[in-house]
């Protein structure tokens, strides 16, 4: 009765697994418009789920003692090793995804991953005297597997948790300005943005900005002395481009912001080696500005994270903070992701902004920049908290190794000006000219 007890145990075991994993796969495999590593995943589901039914169906006809010969228990078929076999595999693979992701259902994960192991492993040494298996041959075949499936996992979690949460991918950016000028008060400049994706895979614009600024620039003499060029080099330069030293001429800071906003479509998809460009026109005022600064960003991830089409992002703002949130979901419908991970992920993007009244804001720079993170995801419908956004954009947060496409260039619009009233007391220790 133990033995009868323990085949039926065995055969119970596998059907909810079989059962598991073919409703799992005929669902991701059915999903339209999912990407190959969905449906490929879907399909293997299947096949291991009708495998596993096979071999309970088996341990079920072995599991009735009226139809044993003599009282001793008839050998069962390789298919029912076979079926344990996968089940050590599923298990594995699914405790190595686990144990990477940052999802809230990980430690259920993993304790289910781990009760796969090990069920499957007694019912290997259940029934390995019955295909004549030794131990050193099992656990060869075990080890064999344990690699194939740790390369799978780590296949898995790179593509679905590494890939999106390290967002930013390769794409080159051009910029050019030009100004015409014509008899009115207003000086016509045109910017010309080129942009190519580079990163050998399609992508997805998050976001993008660009920002023109106009300075002010005047006389001022000033000898390239070590002591006057090293504080250039001498502490943290967030912009090092507006940041230097030029012996002849002082730049008035901070600069003054013309004109700003995006030049991609937001989740605009971009091909490999397939370049775009846009044009700008604006009007700057004729003798405000001695010179112009135009930057380009844009950040993109790869085209294979599902962002939403069906709810466009929504954007807010916390008081106190200059920037501008974005909360963008990835409708991601794969069963075995949602199991794996969790079954809400989302996108958090920001466009950096400064305020004058907002005086703790670290952000000193008048070009705009746009960053995203990637939350952990949750099976609450609820957007990520202010708490949680904070915690993601904060000092604390890890950095981001995203490799965020920028570009920028200047153009010299009037003559240098002479220093003015207004000057005295803002100006270097001038010599000469000044």
């Amino acid at each position: 009765m133990r033995v009868v007890a323990a085949i039926w145990a065995f055969a119970v075991f596998l059907v909810i697994i079989a059962a598991a994993a073919i409703v799992v796969g005929i669902h991701d495999a059915a999903l339209f418009g999912a990407g190959f590593g969905v449906t490929a995943g879907g399909a293997i589901l299947v096949a291991v789920g009708a495998v596993l039914s096979v071999a309970a169906y088996e341990l079920v006809r072995l599991g009735r003692p009226s139809k044993w010969e003599g009282g001793v228990r008839p050998l069962c078929k390789l298919v029912v090793l076979l079926a344990f076999f996968l089940t050590v595999l599923v298990g594995l693979y699914l405790f190595f995804a686990a144990i990477r992701a940052a999802g809230a259902q990980r430690p259920m994960v993993v304790a289910v991953s781990l009760l796969f192991i090990i069920v499957a492993l007694l019912g290997l040494h259940f029934f390995a005297t019955d295909a004549h298996v030794t131990l050193p041959r099992l656990g060869a075949a075990v080890a064999l597997g344990l690699i194939g499936t740790t390369i799978g996992a780590w296949e898995f979690w790179y593509q679905n948790q590494y890939v999106p949460s390290h967002a930013g991918r390769a794409v080159a950016l051009e910029v050019e300005l030009h100004g015409d000028a014509r008899p009115s008060p207003y000086d016509v400049i045109k910017a010309t943005v080129g942009y190519e994706d580079i990163g050998g895979k399609s992508v997805s614009v998050l976001g993008s900005a660009y920002t023109l600024t106009g300075s002010r620039v005047v006389r001022c003499h000033r000898p390239a002395t070590t002591k006057t060029v090293e504080g250039v080099f001498g502490g943290f330069l967030p912009d090092p481009q507006r940041s230097r030293y030029m012996a002849d001429v002082w730049e008035e800071l901070p600069p003054t912001v013309l004109a700003a906003g995006k030049f991609v479509g937001d989740g605009k998809r971009l091909d490999t080696n397939v370049s775009s460009s846009r044009d700008l026109i604006f009007l700057v005022p004729r003798h405000g500005y001695q010179l112009l600064r135009f930057r380009a960003q844009l950040f993109a991830i790869p085209g294979s994270v599902p962002l939403s089409q069906r709810v466009r992002p929504k954007y807010t703002t916390f008081a106190g903070d200059s920037e501008k949130y974005g909360f963008w979901h990835i409708d991601d419908d794969s069963w075995f992701h949602d199991l794996v991970y969790g079954r809400e992920r989302w996108v958090v993007l920001r466009y950096e902004l400064v305020d004058p009244s907002h005086t703790a804001s670290t952000v000193t720079s008048p070009d705009l920049r746009v960053t995203a993170r990637f939350p952990d995801p949750t099976w609450s419908q609820q957007r990520p908290s202010e708490a949680n956004v904070k915690r993601l954009f904060g000092n604390q947060s890890p950095p981001s190794d995203a490799n965020e496409a920028f570009a920028g260039t200047e153009l010299a619009l009037e003559p240098v000006a002479t220093p003015e009233a207004r000057d005295k007391g803002r100006l270097p220790k001038c010599t000469g000219g000044g």
